[in-house]
């Protein structure tokens, strides 16, 4: 995945570009994974519980 960074700045592509076409990458992983996590029985409680520590962590 570097390489593909380092030719798209070579191509010309500036830092918002290259942070922007990040973030969507990313995005889309995180919501593929979550389509195939979501059946798994309990998945949603381990969710909020993980969601409530992160927040309270960030909040300190």
């Amino acid at each position: 995945m570097p390489g593909r960074f380092a030719a798209a700045k070579q191509a010309g592509a500036t830092e918002d570009e290259i942070s922007e076409t990040l973030y969507y990458a990313m995005r889309g992983a995180a919501r593929a994974t979550w389509s195939t996590i979501k059946h798994v029985p309990g998945i949603e409680d381990i969710n909020k519980d993980w969601k409530a520590r992160f927040e309270r962590e960030q909040g300190s």
